[in-house]
């Protein structure tokens, strides 16, 4: 995995968040994660709190993993955060800019960088996850099939109860919540239809969550 450009500002941006992180949270990472050499990584989360992303820094930090993330094209327009995102190699993804942010993804996965994807494309209310993941979007498979790239799953659980929907803030807790991170095993999709492919990358997510154990 070649280092990306904004690798400096990504690590130092990782250490603020695995502080930050802790404010509110405990955490429970994956300590070994065994990632492919032979093609290029496109990590895929599941996404139910705006924690999530702050949790994925703070673990991509811990873990020496650097990467271009996928982040909400509006963001991207605040005065401060925008710029910050820009530093930090971001890739501005929407309704809007979606074909612009798949060929920026196929640019940087056939150079040689990771990306980081949730292909839910929005924040998911538990009564959309009724059996731990929304519905995911294509533009994921189609990044993959256009580089070969091995889809690496992720999970994270937790975040939600940190920074539930709806609210402008984490809230703090007496015992802090457990946020947890697992990585499955990295896959190459084999088909070339790209709903059947989300599905399956959905599944894969969803193999790794803990439902109904206590945290």
């Amino acid at each position: 995995m070649k280092p990306i450009k904004q690798i400096r500002s990504f690590r130092r941006s990782g250490k603020v968040m695995a502080i930050f992180s802790r404010i509110f949270s405990r955490h429970d990472f994956q300590e070994d994660v065994d990632l492919p050499i032979d093609s290029p990584i496109l990590f895929a989360a599941n996404h139910r709190s705006f924690f999530d992303v702050i949790i994925a820094w703070a673990f991509f930090s811990k873990s020496g993993i650097n990467c271009h993330c996928f982040i909400r094209a509006d963001l991207f327009k605040k005065p401060v955060i925008g710029s910050w995102l820009k530093r930090n190699g971001c890739i501005p993804a929407s309704r809007s800019t979606r074909e612009e942010a798949e060929k920026r993804a196929i640019t940087e996965l056939n150079a040689g960088h990771a990306v980081a994807i949730m292909p839910e494309g929005r924040l998911v209310p538990a009564d959309e996850r009724l059996d731990g993941v929304g519905q995911g979007r294509p533009g994921i498979s189609r990044i993959a099939r256009a580089t070969g790239a091995k889809i690496v799953p992720v999970s994270i659980e937790g975040s939600e109860i940190v920074w539930p929907l709806g609210k402008a803030f984490p809230i703090p807790k007496l015992k802090k919540p457990l946020v947890s991170v697992r990585f499955g095993t990295p896959f190459h999709l084999t088909s070339d239809d790209d709903i059947e492919n989300v599905e399956t990358i959905m599944n894969s997510i969803r193999d790794l969550l803990s439902e109904g154990k206590d945290l």
